[in-house]
C-alpha cells in the first residue's frame, strides 16, 4: 500500500470508527465482538476499495457493511451456542453500557428487541438518522422503516409497562432516551 493510501484509510477509519463501534456493539452486545466487526468492515473496504458517490454513500455503505457483518455472525453456529443478551442476570445488566452513549434505562430495552426494529430504533434515536436515510442505508422502503420504529416503540412500551417476556418485573423507571422519550410526543417517525 502506498503512503498516500494508507494515510486515506486511516482517515476513513478515524472518521466512521465510533459511529460504526456504536452500531455494532448495538447489535453483538460485546465489546471484543464489536471490534471484531469493525476491523471486518475495515479490511472489506480495504480489499474492495469502492468509489462513492460523496460522504453520505461512503457512510452509509460502512452502515450496511457493519450490519451485515453483525447479521453473519449472529446466523453462525458459534454465536448460537453462546449466552444471549436476555439471558444475562439482572445484578450484572449494570455493567452494560453502550460506548459514547449517556447512560439510560431505555436502551436495555432497544438492545433486547430483534434486530429488525432494534436497528431502526437505534439509528433513529442514537445517531439521530431520518427515516429516508435508515430506508437507504438498510435497503428498506420508507414506509417498512416507518412501521418497524412504531412497532419497535410498542413492543418497548409494552415491556416497560408490563415487564419483558420472561416475567421479569415491569421497569417503569425513568422516560429513556433523555428528552428523546419513545412516546407520541417524540420525534415523530409516522
Amino acid at each position: 500500500m502506498l503512503r498516500n493510501e494508507e494515510k486515506e484509510a486511516e482517515a476513513t477509519f478515524e472518521k466512521y470508527k465510533d459511529i460504526l463501534y456504536r452500531i455494532a456493539f448495538s447489535n453483538m452486545k460485546s465489546k471484543a465482538d464489536a471490534e471484531d466487526v469493525v476491523q471486518e468492515a475495515f479490511c472489506r473496504y480495504l480489499k474492495a476499495k469502492p468509489t462513492f458517490d460523496g460522504e453520505d454513500h461512503e457512510r452509509a455503505w460502512f452502515i450496511r457493511v457493519v450490519i451485515n457483518i453483525c447479521y453473519d455472525i449472529q446466523k453462525s453456529a458459534w454465536f448460537s451456542r453462546t449466552v444471549a443478551f436476555d439471558e444475562v442476570p439482572e445484578r450484572e445488566m449494570k455493567h452494560f453500557k453502550i460506548p459514547y452513549v449517556e447512560e439510560d434505562e431505555t436502551v436495555r430495552h432497544v438492545m433486547g428487541l430483534p434486530a429488525a426494529y432494534r436497528n431502526p430504533l437505534y439509528l433513529f434515536y442514537y445517531e439521530d438518522y431520518s427515516v429516508k436515510e435508515i430506508a437507504r442505508i438498510m435497503e428498506l422502503g420508507e414506509g417498512t422503516v416507518k412501521t418497524r420504529l412504531r412497532r419497535g416503540r410498542e413492543m418497548i412500551k409494552e415491556r416497560i409497562l408490563y415487564g419483558a417476556e420472561k416475567g421479569q418485573e415491569p421497569y417503569g423507571k425513568g422516560e429513556g432516551f433523555q428528552g428523546k422519550a419513545l412516546k407520541e410526543g417524540g420525534k415523530d417517525a409516522d
